[in-house]
């Protein structure tokens, strides 16, 4: 994300401010701030803007641009480019912000005493070696199902771009000396684009978690690339006239005016865990953003003059700083408010971020920007010992500069003390992994009941259930000896009442579970006769219901086998679909039946704040029902 900024008021004894780029395009300010707007949005209500995401693809195109245009223009007189005054206005814009809300952040975590982030060490050492995406790859941390966030997850971004701001003009330099002119270049590094966006297509897999590829430097670098791409058209074609025919201008303006409502359709209608989003969905809208981008070139469009308004340009100009605070701002404040309250935690958010990045651009960024470390920081010491002095005087007034002083002292001090109390695993980490122990001790010494299974192992395949409807049966009471239960993360939570309420169940539940591998547990267990007189599946929460799934179990287990599908309950897109098709299977046979979790769990109090795992209330609840459930077969 880069910005060019207006200049602040020098501090005492400023030298010469630094030079800045003297042009600058206000209409891509404005669209760095529908960027940042759509980024906010999207993590405060997921739901109202399920493709806000795509925000900093809009980011990543417009660092492409800006940095290459101004990289290519650094070599308009066949120089190579400055890399140390490069990388030094890299480290002005970037690293002061960054660094001030490590600290704070850190420091505010102490409001949740009882529930300090996790792995708050290693975050740390991803955001200052900018390697924050390879660390969360690293740690198994998922962008779009995490049981809990990591505190500074969203500095991924800001590693994918200083990884290109330190090798692009390496590489840059190397593809413009082979490829001479400005078009091949642009030519060339389409290429690249292309075989990003391929490489994040072809490595997508909808029954895998795609974190990896959204993460990934190369396979989410087509956005940068692509705005490197537009860097060198522009700069590959001949000056423009002063004027542009009417009908051209037209033209241009309609163009614009699509393109921007394609991106904002994007925002509305591309789901961030959807097969579209890989397969091309995130590229074509990175090539949207880097067309519409150089339109935006051309004066007197109606579309430039709305994204050049005072109000978008404002957020244009701190989106670096609302995009760095909005996060852990936001998960502090779903920390303190009970779950409730998920929407009071949002709207007390909103205007501590606003606050937060104005006073960041106001009083750190600007002033670096402007004179540089040295000067700034030359500065503010000099403040400090101004302000020391007249406290150790007894000047008269001097009581107002005691607390600045002790908050200098005291902020990067609870900061260290949170950092090296901060456990490796959030309490539901905790939780459920101490629950996967005890079950599977508990498992490992209970007696498995012979199986009532009649078939032969062999036989699966040929068994019928033609007859399902209306089977003959006998009333019967079934207990915990005959239930075998899979599920995931949610039945994990809820073991120990399940346990409880059915004693001798079987329950194979583990963080992650999807439920179109279920099949072929049901065939492990079966061969093995394993595999008991009722069935539950307690899966659906990590992904969608493939087709013919559920009429597999079903094969599986034959027309003698009772089946249980308990619904799933999450804040994803896929919700809707696997309950419909837990529906509709229970509706289609009569050994087939409904564990209705997600009515219950709707209202239920103590769900954590993922609003997927239920607490210890929530978990009896879970238990409660499943016994009911089984007592009414």
């Amino acid at each position: 994300m880069n910005h060019q900024v207006s200049l602040a008021a020098p501090p005492p004894g400023a030298a010469t401010p630094v030079r800045e780029t003297p042009t600058r395009n206000f209409a891509l300010d404005g669209l760095r701030g529908i960027a940042v707007l759509a980024v906010l949005v999207y993590h405060f209500w997921p739901a109202a803007l399920p493709g806000g995401f795509l925000g900093v693809d809009l980011f990543f195109v417009l660092s492409g641009y800006l940095i290459t245009g101004g990289l290519l223009r650094s070599t308009e007189v066949g120089r190579f480019p400055d890399l140390r005054a490069f990388w030094s206005r890299r480290a002005r814009r970037l690293l002061p912000a960054m660094a001030l809300v490590l600290v704070v952040s850190t420091a505010l975590a102490l409001l949740a005493a009882g529930q300090l982030p996790a792995g708050l060490r290693w975050q740390w050492a991803g955001a200052l070696t900018y390697t924050s995406n390879w660390m969360q790859i690293a740690h198994g941390n998922s962008y779009f199902a995490s049981m809990e966030p990591a505190y500074f997850q969203h500095f991924w971004s800001l590693a994918v771009e200083e990884q290109f701001y330190l090798l692009w003009p390496l590489v840059l330099a190397a593809l413009a000396w082979l490829l001479r002119s400005r078009r091949a270049l642009m030519c060339g590094i389409l290429v690249l684009a292309i075989a990003s966006a391929a490489s994040m297509a072809w490595g997508f897999d909808p029954s895998k978690d795609s974190s990896v590829l959204y993460f990934g430097t190369w396979t989410h670098g087509f956005g940068l690339l692509l705005g490197s791409a537009g860097a060198a058209a522009s700069a590959s074609r001949k000056p423009a006239d002063a004027t542009v025919p009417r009908r051209k201008l037209m033209f241009i303006q309609l163009s614009q005016v699509l393109m921007l409502l394609a991106m904002l359709g994007g925002f509305f209608f591309l789901p961030d865990t959807s097969a579209a989003a890989y397969q091309g969905g995130m590229a074509l809208f990175s090539l949207l953003g880097t067309l519409l981008v150089l339109t935006l070139t051309i004066s007197g469009t109606s579309t430039r003059a709305m994204l050049g308004l005072k109000g978008l340009r404002w957020l244009g100009n701190r989106s670096y700083g609302l995009y760095l605070w909005h996060w852990p701002l936001l998960l502090l404040a779903q920390t303190v408010f009970p779950p409730q309250a998920a929407t009071a935690a949002v709207l007390c958010t909103i205007p501590l971020v606003i606050l937060a990045a104005e006073l960041s651009w106001r009083f750190v960024e600007e002033p670096i920007l402007r004179y540089g470390f040295k000067t700034a920081v030359a500065g503010w010491s000099g403040r400090i010992a101004e302000r020391v002095k007249r406290v150790w005087n007894g000047t008269r007034g001097s009581f107002a500069s005691v607390l600045p002083l002790l908050a200098l002292v005291l902020v990067p001090a609870c900061a260290v003390s949170v950092l090296l109390a901060s456990p490796e695993q959030s309490q539901l980490e905790q939780q459920l992994a101490q629950a996967q122990d005890v079950l599977a001790e508990q498992q490992e010494s209970a007696r498995v009941p012979e199986s009532n299974d009649a078939t032969p192992p062999g036989a699966i395949a040929h068994e019928s259930t033609n007859d399902s409807r209306k089977p003959a049966r006998s009333p019967r009471n079934f207990t915990g000896s005959d239930v075998t239960a899979l599920g995931d993360s949610v039945m994990l939570a809820s073991s120990q009442q399940l346990l409880k309420r059915l004693p001798g169940i079987s329950i194979d539940a583990s963080v992650g579970a999807q439920i179109w591998d279920a099949p072929a547990q049901l065939r492990e267990l079966k061969s093995a006769g394993k595999l008991r007189q009722v069935v539950v599946l307690g899966l659906g929460t990590n992904g969608d219901l493939p087709a013919g799934t559920l009429d597999e179990v079903r094969r599986i287990l034959g027309p003698k086998r009772e089946l249980l599908l308990v619904t799933a309950y999450a804040p994803r897109q896929w919700i809707g679909s696997v309950n419909g098709k837990l529906h509709a299977a229970a509706e289609a046979d009569s050994r087939t039946h409904l564990v209705d979790w997600a009515g219950t769990a709707e209202g239920i109090d103590d769900i954590a704040r993922d609003k997927i795992h239920p607490g210890p209330h929530g978990s009896a609840a879970y238990g409660k029902l499943l016994a009911q459930a089984v007592a009414r077969l």
